[in-house]
């Protein structure tokens, strides 16, 4: 039985990373982030945050953790918190942890397809 693969391009979710954890994440093929935006967990497609360009692999968000700031400050004390991680957090609220990793069960590599979608294309022009 043929296994299931998608190409990037066809994700419909995309996250945003800053360019410093996209080439922590390619190095070590698993990474963690912090937001104080909630994401779901599953596959996203990666955009560059300061080029705004989407980059060719996805991403699995597996592990999702929160937190308050008051509630981090009770449990490891105010020197260990960095209070500019909530300054787009309101009081109270909290703020996201995330774990993930590369995603390459269901996505394909999307170097070695090129050639063939390119090739189908030319199919596609000359015809």
């Amino acid at each position: 039985m043929k296994k299931f693969q998608l190409e990037t391009g066809r994700l419909g979710h995309v996250i945003d990373l800053e360019p410093s954890r996209i080439q922590e994440t390619l190095k070590n093929r698993e990474c963690t982030f912090i937001s104080d935006k909630f994401y779901n967990k599953g596959i996203y497609r990666v955009r560059n945050i300061e080029t705004k360009s989407l980059e060719d692999f996805a991403i699995h968000i597996y592990r999702i953790e929160a937190a308050t700031y008051q509630g981090l400050v009770d449990d490891l004390g105010a020197k260990c918190v960095d209070k500019s991680l909530w300054e787009n957090v309101p009081d109270g609220e909290v703020i996201f942890f995330y774990a993930f990793r590369v995603e390459e069960q269901f996505i394909k590599d999307t170097e070695t397809e090129k050639p063939k979608d390119e090739m189908k294309q030319e199919k596609w022009i000359k015809a």
